[in-house]
């Protein structure tokens, strides 16, 4: 009892020495820190003013001392850190966040003085080189200098503060690079010149030149430093070199520029020599001798030509192509005054064979032939020129306007096959039309002749086309602000346009006259085909449809004014219609346009868009026998006729006729199942039109030698006895639509 008493006692006096002497040991450590804190804040301060211009910063002494002052205090601070609670370290912690900044401001100061002396001697060492007057040394030097500057200017641009920053940048930085700049080219034009003396060494001319033409393009761009002796050097090299073509290019399409690596005297026409029908009619030679513009032929898009000047060759390819177009297309060609087309007629004999006959081609006036089966050729309208067609029987001519400058409308051209002096056949184009590009001006008065709603463009009765830019011109309807899309729905052949035109900028167009004011038109696909007698269909219904006015409302009438009711014009400018349509007949529609809400008109006759419907299936009539009837098809000829379009009482209606493509194909099929293909130009096979139909022949001499593709062979892979028409594929009439077989239509006695 009396031990645990002693323990208890002793206990108490060790407590009470330890709550006497703690206080006075935390006051000591609390106040040795501050005066810590305290020379933390004071060196940070020292080194704020340290590295800026607007305290001793002078862009050339690097602060060493003030800046390992405010590193040491920081470390003593983190030290005495170590025995503190958590919440006491980010109290203190907070208070030397300052001169931290300071420190890594200061560490970008000092590598930025560091950088500036290294550019500063690189540049010391350039400028010596300089004044030697050594360019192999200056170019060594200048390489060095140049590669120290783009490694060395990123630390420049760390320093903290404008002002101070641009100190020390402007101390090395601005002088480096205005000797960099003066130097630069007469470093380039040494490294050329040296590389020329190289690859002329090697007899690599080529590469030469192309050198002497860099080096000579600085030169006589710039003023060098060594200006003559670079240029004494260069010409050294460029007099031994052959005369060679560096470079060449197309001006237009008969203009053509060459640059030579050096300069001659003269030159003429008659030492260039070309091929392909081009021809050099001029050559002019530039104030420095060393560039030669060539006049030429017209060069024909898509079209290689090479091109010989004494040693040298060039060849070039006119930029853009040619697509043909054949006679038989109806599709009426709208082109500029500026553009080719390529025109291509077949002929063959009456056996399917091409023909090799004589064909005169007749050429109207205001176009100018460019070549004929791709031989040049230069024939202005009106003229004739006689032609071989090639082995396929093709006729193919390149033309274009005459001028430039002068339209030509409503043209054809003519393909006449001559047999003993007599024209036995003609194929005639559709209509061509080239127009002349408008300028800018006044339109005053002008009758519109054409209108291309889909690209945008008119032209007026003299052959000018206006392009009309949707987001740039004004559109007005008799003096009245519309879109674009309601200008062109407005706008007929023979409407009064007036306004102002400009290519480039915004143009003003106002329909003064409207032959017929708010026009209703149907799409082009409804326009009745030259030597037709309107738009031919098969079916029970039709869909109609085109432009008008917007909002407005287009009433439709067929035969003597019967109506079938009406539609709306769309926003756009479009409208649809559907009605139903009279069996093995002609329906003659009438289409009234006018304002929405009106009553329905009670008449037919003024301002009415008319259409003339001829509805019945595009059929066989008849086929003909054949005339050998050995059961073998070499050498026959069987003609197909085309049923006529009749009423229902029996009378004609229409005739077809048929359009035979180069793929058209028959296929047959005999009792015993075997089933042939015939395709056009193939295996013997030939498919041609004639009036009223179409023939389908056999120009095999060996009978026993099969013609045709097997499809299935049957039971003996071979034809005998009636042939049933399967099928007639590639043969339309002249509306598209394609022709139909019936079980009636067989081959017999062949």
């Amino acid at each position: 009892m009396v031990k645990s008493s002693k323990i208890a006692v002793s206990s108490m006096v060790a407590l009470s020495v330890i709550v006497a002497t703690a206080p006075s040991q935390q006051v000591h450590a609390a106040t040795n820190l501050d005066q810590l804190m305290a020379d933390v804040q004071n060196a940070g301060n020292v080194l704020k003013w340290a590295i800026s211009v607007e305290g001793s910063a002078d862009g050339v002494t690097q602060p060493w001392k003030q800046f390992n002052n405010a590193k040491m205090a920081i470390a003593k601070v983190e030290a005495a850190l170590n025995g503190l609670s958590f919440s006491d370290k980010l109290r203190y912690e907070a208070q030397v966040v300052d001169t931290k900044v300071q420190i890594q401001r200061a560490q970008a100061y000092l590598d930025a003085i560091t950088a500036s002396t290294k550019i500063h001697a690189k540049t010391r060492a350039l400028t010596k080189a300089v004044n030697s007057n050594n360019l192999d040394q200056v170019e060594k030097m200048y390489h060095e200098m140049t590669a120290e500057f783009r490694k060395q200017t990123i630390l420049l641009d760390r320093v903290y503060g404008q002002s101070t920053r641009d100190r020390i940048r402007n101390a090395v930085k601005g002088p480096a690079e205005k000797l960099i700049v003066e130097l630069k080219n007469d470093v380039t034009v040494h490294m050329l010149v040296k590389s020329a003396e190289a690859e002329r060494r090697r007899g690599n001319y080529s590469e030469t030149a192309k050198k002497v033409y860099e080096a000579q393009s600085i030169l006589n761009a710039n003023a060098l430093l060594w200006e003559n002796a670079l240029q004494s050097r260069l010409n050294g090299v460029n007099s031994s070199l052959p005369l060679q073509i560096v470079s060449s290019s197309i001006v237009n399409n008969t203009t053509f520029s060459i640059k030579l690596n050096k300069p001659i005297s003269s030159v003429k026409a008659s030492e260039f020599t070309t091929n392909n029908g081009l021809t050099v009619t001029n050559a002019s030679l530039s104030k420095d001798g060393q560039t030669i513009i060539l006049t030429t032929s017209y060069q024909v898009p898509g079209s290689t030509y090479t091109l010989k000047y004494k040693a040298n060759t060039v060849r070039f390819t006119v930029p853009g192509s040619v697509v043909p177009i054949y006679v038989g297309d109806k599709t009426i060609q709208h082109k500029e005054t500026s553009e080719v087309i390529a025109l291509a007629a077949i002929f063959n004999e009456s056996n399917g064979q091409p023909s090799k006959a004589t064909i005169r081609v007749d050429i109207p006036s205001g176009l100018r032939l460019v070549s004929v089966n791709g031989a040049a050729n230069n024939t202005v309208g009106s003229k004739s020129v006689n032609v071989t067609p090639d082995k396929n029987g093709t006729v193919t001519i390149v033309f274009t306007a005459k001028d430039v400058n002068t339209a030509v409308l409503d043209k054809s051209i003519s393909f006449n096959k001559i047999e003993k002096n007599k024209v036995v056949e003609t194929q005639s184009s559709s209509s061509l039309n080239f127009y002349v590009a408008a300028k800018a001006g006044t339109i005053f008065k002008k009758t519109v002749h054409f209108i291309d709603s889909y690209n945008n463009y008119f032209v007026t009765t003299d052959g000018v086309q206006y392009n009309m830019k949707g987001n740039v011109d004004n559109f007005r309807n008799e003096g009245d602000y519309v879109s674009l899309d309601s200008f062109k729905a407005a706008m007929d052949k023979e409407d009064v346009v007036n306004g102002t035109y400009n290519p480039s900028s915004a143009s003003s167009f106002n329909i003064v006259s409207n032959i017929v004011v708010a026009s209703v038109n149907l799409d082009s696909r409804f326009s009745t085909i030259l030597g037709t007698s309107g738009y031919r269909m098969d079916g029970n219904k039709i869909e109609l449809y085109g432009t008008g006015q917007p909002n407005y409302e287009v009433f439709f009438f067929k035969n003597a004014g019967i109506s079938l009711g009406k539609t709306k014009v769309k926003s756009n400018g479009t409208w649809t219609f559907t009605s139903d349509i009279e069996q093995n007949a002609i329906t003659d529609y009438s289409l009234v346009l006018q304002s929405a809400g009106l009553a329905n008109p009670s008449y037919v006759g003024r301002d009415v868009t008319t259409l003339r419907v001829i509805e019945g299936p595009f059929e066989l009539g008849a086929i003909s026998e054949g005339t050998s009837d050995d059961h073998n098809l070499a050498n026959e000829v069987i003609t197909f006729t085309i049923a006529p379009i009749k009423y229902k009482n029996g009378s004609t209606l229409a005739q077809d006729q048929a359009n035979v493509t180069k793929q058209a194909s028959i296929i047959v099929k005999d009792s015993d199942g075997t089933k042939v293909k015939f395709t056009n130009n193939q295996r013997e096979a030939h498919i041609k039109t004639v009036k009223n139909g179409f023939t389908l022949s056999f120009d095999q001499k060996d009978k026993y030698k099969a013609v045709g593709t097997i499809i299935d062979k049957g039971k003996d892979g071979n034809l005998t006895g009636t042939l049933n028409v399967v099928s007639v594929e590639g043969i339309t009439n002249e509306y598209g639509l394609n022709i139909q077989t019936n079980t009636r239509d067989v081959i017999t006695g062949y």
